[in-house]
């Protein structure tokens, strides 16, 4: 079939518009629009199947004992948390006590720590780290990377940790003993 180059009637102008001409052979543009149709779906599938966790996120506390690098998962106290599907409410009067109720982990006084978060499916707005000891607050500074200074004084300390995001807050306990 060879493309035609000029059409008198009406019928044939609007059917030459569908034609494309291609290294001397002619594709009819309709022919192409099942193909594109079929590229479109599956990209959107791909976006579709994907999984996003919208709970609260889990925390875990990188930390120092000994010679060892070990982690601990903090307890989620207080949450206020919108998820998706649901919000997650939980208020806790005395996270001291809840504290205290979790295993207790030894910590090297002086070290270094982190924060590993379950997942990232929110916008990180704050992070605040206190250590306890009775009623005296000690605020640890948290850098960017969620990196924390145990301070030199051992004992034993109620560990808080405050995270402030677009979906919500949750406040996350431990029970640390710095040696």
């Amino acid at each position: 079939m060879h493309c035609p180059s000029t059409y008198k009637a009406k019928e044939h102008v609007i059917e030459s518009s569908l034609l494309l001409k291609l290294k001397g052979r002619c594709i009819l543009i309709r022919s192409l629009l099942p193909i594109v149709s079929l590229c479109c779906i599956l990209l959107l599938t791909a976006c579709i199947g994907e999984d996003y966790d919208f709970s609260p996120p889990t925390m875990t506390v990188s930390y120092s004992h000994l010679m060892n690098i070990e982690t601990y998962e903090l307890k989620k106290a207080s949450v206020d948390w919108e998820g998706a599907d649901q919000d997650y409410i939980e208020t806790v009067d005395d996270f001291q006590s809840l504290a205290m109720d979790q295993e207790e982990v030894d910590v090297n006084a002086d070290s270094e720590g982190s924060f590993i978060l379950g997942h990232g499916d929110f916008e990180l707005k704050d992070l605040q780290l206190s250590l306890w000891q009775n009623s005296e607050e000690i605020e640890l500074y948290v850098n960017q990377s969620n990196e924390f200074q145990f301070p030199d004084n051992k004992g034993n300390y109620t560990l808080e940790v405050n995270l402030f995001t677009d979906s919500g807050n949750v406040q996350y306990v431990g029970n640390v003993n710095l040696n």
